[in-house]
C-alpha cells in the first residue's frame, strides 16, 4: 500500500492485553497523515481532528513504526520537545492538560540517535544579507575564504560538500566579522554550524563571536522527530516541516452536569463517522465500562480537565451485582458493597489520586465519560 493511498491512515492498537476474555478494552488508533506541518501545527491539528500527538507511553511505538514502514514513511513528528524551562531536559507533551510538557527527562534515552552531524547550518540570504538557518542537507551555493580573500561559489552543494570544496581549494567555509560582512552580497554557506551541545560555532579555529541573524532566528533544535528506518529520535527546529502522526482512544469527556441517566443517553445519542471509512463505519458511544486496573492512570489523566472532580462511569447496580452497562460484571466485586444504600447505585471515577470506584446517588448532577466503539453499517 503507498503511502499517499489516502489522506489519513489508520493503525488500530490495543493500549493492553485483556486480563479477562470478555473484559472491556481501550483501543487507540494511530492516524498518518502525509501532509507536512510544523511541530506546533502538528500538535494543533492533533487535536483537533483526535486526541493528541503520538507519545511512546500512550501508543505502541514497534507496532507503529512497522506499520508506517509498510507506507514507506520516513520522518514523522513526535510529541517530545525541549523543556523551555530546563534546557538540558527533553519531555513528552502533557497528555492530561494538553498544555505544555510532563514526566521525566527522557533526553539520555536509548532511543535518541547518536553519533550524528549537526542537522543545521547557517547560509547568507540575499535579499537582507543576513543570516538564517536551515537543514544542512539543504543545496546552496556557498562562500570559501583562502588566506585573507573571500569568493562566493554559485554550484549548489550542501553544507558538508561545500566544506569539503572549500578545503580542496586549501580554504575553508567562510568566517564572518563585523569588518568583511560587505563582501556578502549573494546568497550561499558560511561556516557556521550547529555543534552537538546545541551551541552555534564556526568551522576550523575561530573564536568569533559576531552574529548577524535575521529576526526570529536562529533556529533552536527544540522539537523532536522520528525516524521510521532506523526507528530513533532526532532533534530538529520546530518551524521545519514532517508528517504527522496522531492517536485516538475514543474517549470523550462531556462538560455538562447531568444524572446518571441522563449522562448514559447522551452518550448514546452520539454517532460519529469513522474518519477512514467510506460510509460503512459509524462510531456509537456508550458510558465508559472501565475493568482492566491498567488503564486506571490512564482514564484519570483524561478527565483531568473535568469541571467535577468525579467523573460518571457505566457502573450500576442492578439485581444485586455491580454491573457495567455493557452488561458485564464488575471482576472486583469485593471492594463494593453487597447492598448498597438505596441511592448510591451508581459509580463514578475520581479524577485524583484513588483506584477506587465511588458510589453515589444516581440523580446527582457531574460531568460524565464516554467510549467510542466502530461499528459496521449496510450501506
Amino acid at each position: 500500500m503507498g503511502k499517499r493511498s489516502s489522506p489519513e491512515l489508520t493503525l488500530t492498537l490495543l493500549l493492553m492485553a485483556s486480563l479477562h476474555s470478555e473484559a472491556f478494552r481501550i483501543n487507540k488508533w494511530v492516524y498518518y497523515s502525509p501532509r507536512t506541518l510544523t511541530w506546533t501545527e502538528a500538535r494543533l491539528y492533533c487535536q483537533k481532528k483526535h486526541t493528541d500527538m503520538v507519545t511512546w507511553g500512550a501508543v505502541d511505538a514497534a507496532w507503529m513504526t512497522d506499520w508506517l514502514n509498510t507506507l514507506e514513511v520516513q520522518n514523522v513528528w513526535i510529541g517530545l520537545a525541549r523543556d523551555p524551562e530546563n534546557r538540558s531536559a527533553w519531555k513528552w507533551i502533557n497528555l492530561k492538560t494538553r498544555e505544555g510538557l510532563s514526566g521525566g527527562d527522557v533526553s539520555q534515552s536509548a532511543n535518541w540517535a547518536s553519533g550524528k552531524k549537526s542537522q543545521l547550518c547557517a547560509a547568507v540570504s540575499d535579499e537582507y544579507q543576513k543570516w538564517y538557518t536551515t537543514q544542512c542537507l539543504n543545496e546552496h551555493g556557498f562562500y570559501c575564504s583562502v588566506t585573507d580573500n573571500i569568493s562566493h561559489y554559485g554550484d549548489t552543494l550542501d553544507w558538508y560538500n561545500a566544506s569539503k570544496y572549500c578545503q580542496a581549494e586549501s580554504g575553508q567555509l567562510a568566517t564572518v566579522t563585523q569588518i568583511n560582512t560587505g563582501e556578502f552580497q549573494l546568497s550561499g554557506w558560511i561556516g557556521l554550524y550547529q555543534g552537538a551541545d546545541e551551541t552555534w560555532q564556526w568551522i576550523g579555529d575561530s573564536q568569533s563571536d559576531y552574529r548577524n541573524w535575521v529576526e526570529g532566528e536562529p533556529l533552536n533544535r527544540d522539537c523532536a522527530y522520528l525516524n521510521v528506518v532506523d526507528q530513533k529520535w532526532y532533534s530538529t527546529g520546530c518551524s521545519k516541516k514532517h508528517e504527522v502522526v496522531c492517536y485516538d482512544d475514543k474517549l470523550l469527556v462531556v462538560k455538562e452536569n447531568k444524572t446518571w441517566e441522563e449522562a448514559l443517553m447522551h452518550c448514546q445519542n452520539i454517532d460519529t463517522k469513522c474518519s477512514d471509512s467510506s460510509g460503512h463505519c459509524i462510531i456509537k458511544h456508550y458510558l465508559l465500562s472501565l475493568e482492566l486496573l491498567s488503564d486506571y492512570d490512564y482514564v484519570r489523566e483524561r478527565i483531568y480537565t473535568a469541571t467535577t472532580d468525579e467523573v460518571w462511569t457505566g457502573l450500576r447496580f442492578l439485581g444485586g451485582e455491580w454491573l457495567w452497562v455493557d452488561g458485564q460484571k464488575l471482576q472486583d466485586q469485593g471492594k463494593l458493597p453487597d447492598c448498597p444504600p438505596q441511592q448510591k447505585h451508581c459509580g463514578t471515577l475520581s479524577k485524583h489520586d484513588t483506584n477506587n470506584w465511588i458510589i453515589r446517588d444516581c440523580s446527582e448532577r457531574r460531568n460524565f465519560i464516554c467510549y467510542g466503539a466502530k461499528e459496521m453499517v449496510e450501506t
